[in-house]
């Protein structure tokens, strides 16, 4: 943080255009303002300042404890881009790796196991690749142009590949500066799920009906996909597909049930996660106790099926606690309140404890 003083007069320039400084604190990160203002218009006002000192390369934060006000200001830091090659090479690579996945999962459906067939890689691939994608690269890109919407320096999508019968680990995108206020919090946390869910549920209703029509019964070995768990949601839609019970799962059902497992992943409430970013944005602080036990039942849920560890690691290494965003004493109107509501109900609609189950 520059400590010249002509940087100094700037700063307490700008902050004291919109609030009264009571004292200001000069520290090598960063400057603090102790200010006063009502609560009416702060939003507005913190906001109008934090984009003024954006422009000149600074991060101002607004923050709120025993009543008193402080906004903290310091210089941005570099921030690190990849040239769009990467996404658009992740992303073919990704495209191969699920139509491979695909054929694989079409020829043990079609009983031809030739996993390069001409015949089980177009089917693979319109099968379970294009709907498995169209639901990751929706949940993605919703995030990328909500994020866009606040204004924030996001990146495309990067897809990533994996080994059948899945084919990819998922996607995600890089938001390359701090979120703003609660609201942005919770817009950018809940668009993700709410668009992958928007195209998952008519792939999920398409899976139904193909795995009805089909007629494969699951029988030995073909009928391991069988032992997945059923989350709420696919449970209630496979009350209007009678027929699909005790078949073998079409491709395309696989590539729907995926896309509820990744929406109920993103919405526990913890870390980074999008269910991170929405209880950040209804808790505050009070967040990281929603955070550890996340962690503390996933744990508990491993006794059960073993990759939940995995998951549980992941969100501890990787911050339970979330960060809060630059604005972090603006509350959430009640659109947004109702909103995080039907995130929680989307989570119940989701998750399944056991993924996999013991045959």
């Amino acid at each position: 943080m520059p400590s010249g003083k002509d940087t100094l007069d700037l700063l307490n320039r700008e902050v004291g255009r919109r609030f009264p400084v009571r004292q200001v604190m000069v520290y090598s990160e960063g400057v603090v303002f102790l200010v006063d203002h009502s609560m009416g218009g702060m939003d507005e006002d913190f906001e109008a300042l934090r984009m003024n000192l954006r422009e000149m390369g600074f991060i101002a934060t607004l923050r709120e404890s025993g009543g008193q006000y402080s906004i903290g200001v310091m210089k941005m830091p570099p921030v690190n881009t990849r040239s769009v090659r990467v996404n658009q090479i992740m992303l073919i690579l990704t495209m191969a790796t699920t139509v491979i996945s695909g054929s694989f999962l079409w020829g043990s459906y079609s009983g031809d196991l030739d996993l390069l067939a001409p015949s089980n890689l177009l089917w693979g691939a319109v099968y379970f690749a294009l709907p498995l994608l169209l639901i990751l690269g929706t949940h993605e890109l919703s995030h990328f142009f909500m994020a866009r919407r606040h204004g924030l320096n996001a990146s495309l999508p990067f897809f990533i590949p994996s080994i059948p019968p899945i084919g990819t680990f998922g996607a995600f995108i890089s938001i390359r500066e701090p979120l703003p206020n609660r609201k942005a919090l919770l817009d950018v946390g809940i668009s993700g799920p709410i668009g992958g869910f928007i195209v998952t549920l008519p792939v999920l209703f398409l899976g139904y009906h193909l795995t009805a029509v089909g007629g494969q019964l699951a029988q030995g070995e073909a009928g391991v996909m069988a032992l997945l768990g059923v989350p709420l949601g696919m449970q209630l839609v496979s009350l209007l597909y009678p027929a699909a019970e005790g078949m073998f799962m079409h491709p395309t059902l696989f590539a729907a049930w995926l896309g509820l497992f990744v929406t109920g992943i993103n919405l526990l409430p913890a870390g980074q996660l999008d269910g991170g970013h929405i209880a950040r944005s209804v808790l505050g602080e009070r967040t990281k106790w929603m955070g550890i036990a996340t962690v503390a039942a996933l744990l508990v849920l491993s006794f059960f099926y073993t990759g939940w560890l995995i998951f549980a690691a992941l969100i501890y290494f990787l911050g339970v606690i979330h960060p809060p965003p630059l604005n972090d004493i603006t509350p959430l109107d009640r659109k947004r309140r109702v909103l995080a509501g039907a995130a929680l109900l989307l989570l119940l609609f989701c998750f399944t404890p056991l993924p996999i189950q013991a045959a």
